[in-house]
């Protein structure tokens, strides 16, 4: 009966062993290391699984926070997100993304801050962010969690852990890109 017990006790421990390997949060950069700037609009593409979905987005930085309202192609608004001194938060009614407001905030993060503030974020955990300024790998206990490619008004981030594509690009006020290069 001691073996049965014991068996299953150490079953149970290795199988949830999987979820101690899941990245804890990212650590946020400080706010204060991203720039004030006027409110931005761009075009979002997340790609998962085979499927694509294009979304717009507004996104301003003000003296206390960041803030990004995710519309559907027909102007209809399907998300808000925004990170202050308390942290992330989301607020969706009409729809319920397969991400939570800290995955959305760590992958805006990892592709507008400076790199430096990035490292100073990173420091003393498991995270690391290696590369240059355009293109960035971001690691948790050495494994690669994501890459991260700038080229202007282009940033491609390939979350490798979660199998998400999510391109943002810069948009004028018709909506309008330019088509990012090829990355």
């Amino acid at each position: 009966m001691l073996n049965r017990g014991l068996s299953a006790l150490l079953l149970t421990l290795w199988l949830s062993g999987c979820a101690w390997l899941q990245p804890a949060p990212a650590p946020a950069p400080d706010l204060a290391a991203l720039p004030i700037a006027p409110a931005q609009t761009l075009q979002l593409r997340f790609a998962h699984a085979g499927e694509t979905h294009l979304m717009i987005g507004v996104l301003r930085r003000d003296a206390d926070s960041l803030r990004l309202a995710l519309l559907s192609p027909q102007g209809q608004r399907l998300l808000s997100w925004q990170r202050d001194a308390s942290g992330a938060q989301m607020q969706s009614a009409v729809w319920q993304p397969p991400f939570d407001a800290d995955w959305l905030g760590s992958r805006l993060a990892w592709s507008l801050w400076p790199a430096e503030a990035l490292q100073r974020a990173f420091a003393g955990s498991r995270w690391t962010l290696q590369g240059s300024s355009q293109r960035r790998a971001i690691y948790y206990r050495k494994q690669l969690i994501a890459k991260v490619k700038i080229d202007g008004h282009c940033r491609l981030i390939d979350d490798l852990d979660a199998g998400y594509q999510l391109t943002i690009t810069l948009a004028d006020a018709a909506r309008n890109t330019t088509p990012c290069p090829s990355f």
